[in-house]
C-alpha cells in the first residue's frame, strides 16, 4: 500500500513540475515533440540515450524536489525536458552543449579521463575553482572528467525543428569550449 502511495505522490509531483517547466520554457507543440522523437531514434528504435538523460535530469532534479519523481515522466515529457535544457543552456550563453544535450547521439564512447593537456585546461579555468568551492568533492571532479571525455570521444548531430539548415549537421566538438561549458553546466546543477 505504501508503494502505491509513493508512486501516486511521485506521479503528481512530476505532473506539477512538468506544468511549471512548460510555463517557464514552453509551450512545446506536439509536432515538435514528434519531430524530436523520430530524429532521436537510434538503429534499434530507442529514443532515450542514457548519457543525455543523465545530463538532462541533473539540470532538473532541484525543480522536481527529489531524485525519484523525475522518473515518473513519459517520453513526451522527456522531450520537453530536453528542449527546456537546451533553452536553459543557450540562455547561459553556451554554444555546443545545448546541441549535444538535445542532439542525436550518432556514436557514444564512454570514457573516464581526459589527456593531460585537457586536464590542465580544466584546472586553469576560473569555473574550476568555483566548482571546487561549491562541491568540495573529488567525485564531482571525476564526474566532470568523465562527461568531458565522453563528449570529446563521441559523435553527435544537431536536431533542430526550427532551422532545417542546421538539422542533421555533425557537431564539431572543440575541446576548449566543451571543457568551459561542462564546467558552467556543473555550476547550474
Amino acid at each position: 500500500m505504501k508503494t502505491i502511495a509513493l508512486y501516486i505522490q511521485s506521479k503528481m509531483n512530476s505532473l506539477e513540475t512538468m506544468n511549471t517547466i512548460d510555463t517557464l520554457y514552453g509551450p512545446y507543440d506536439q509536432w515538435m515533440i514528434d519531430f524530436y522523437k523520430e530524429r532521436l531514434k537510434n538503429e534499434k528504435g530507442v529514443i532515450i540515450n542514457s548519457f543525455q538523460k543523465q545530463m538532462i535530469f541533473n539540470l532538473f532534479y532541484k525543480m522536481f524536489g527529489d531524485v525519484e519523481s523525475i522518473y515518473a515522466i513519459n517520453t513526451n515529457d522527456y522531450i520537453k525536458l530536453m528542449l527546456a535544457a537546451k533553452s536553459m543552456l543557450k540562455q547561459s550563453n553556451m554554444i555546443i552543449l545545448p546541441y549535444i544535450i538535445s542532439g542525436k547521439v550518432d556514436k557514444i564512447v564512454g570514457r573516464k579521463s581526459v589527456n593531460k593537456k585537457e586536464l590542465l585546461k580544466l584546472q586553469s579555468s576560473s569555473y574550476y575553482d568555483m566548482i571546487m568551492k561549491k562541491y568540495r568533492d573529488e567525485k564531482i571532479v571525476k564526474s566532470i572528467l568523465s562527461m568531458i571525455a565522453t563528449i570529446l570521444s563521441s559523435d553527435f548531430s544537431i536536431i533542430d525543428y526550427t532551422d532545417r539548415n542546421l538539422d542533421g549537421k555533425h557537431i564539431e566538438v572543440v575541446p576548449e569550449i566543451v571543457i568551459e561549458e561542462v564546467l558552467m553546466y556543473t555550476l547550474l546543477i
